[in-house]
């Protein structure tokens, strides 16, 4: 079925029909174009999350997830957006490190080296570890912890030396 419109041509009074096309009614489809890909990786790497970066792409962050579960690209994008701010923001800290900040030094080395350089070594037990460890075990563990013996102090048994024993 076509649609015709009619005009009237008021200087011959001619009347010409003409054919018009319906309008498509509804938002224009958004296609996922490399400029659109770039953006996303560019704006990934600055930091923005997914609905900032559907409002600068101009997609509802709704619409940005499904587009993500449907073009493998996207996710791509994203990751590799993070990781390489990541990358720059590591290469300007290990920098700084170099040349003398001693705060970036002591980052760098309580991050990237824990078990040489924490602050406070702490033995940590899983619950399966706990339930292996004899009473005298667990106690001796617990009267190593400062702060758990504060709490528990009235309550444990008195630590028996080796010389009350004779």
């Amino acid at each position: 079925m076509t649609d015709l419109e009619t005009i009237e041509s008021t200087s011959s009074g001619e009347v010409i029909e003409i054919e018009r096309k319906p309008q498509k009614t509804g938002r224009k489809g958004f296609e996922i174009t490399p400029q659109v890909l770039d953006q996303i990786e560019l704006h990934a790497g600055l930091g923005f999350n997914m609905e900032q970066i559907a409002t600068v792409i101009g997609l509802k962050s709704s619409t940005l997830y499904r587009k993500q579960s449907l073009f493998r690209e996207i996710e791509e994008r994203i990751k590799k957006g993070r990781l390489s701010a990541i990358g720059k923001v590591s290469n300007a800290l290990f920098d700084s490190a170099l040349s003398g900040n001693v705060t970036a030094q002591i980052f760098y080395l309580k991050n990237r080296a824990p078990e040489m350089y924490q602050d406070v070594i702490q033995n940590k037990f899983t619950v399966e570890a706990i339930h292996k460890l004899s009473d005298t075990q667990l106690l001796d563990e617990i009267r190593k912890d400062q702060e758990i013996s504060s709490q528990v102090s009235g309550v444990l048994p008195m630590q028996v030396k080796e010389s009350d024993t004779c």
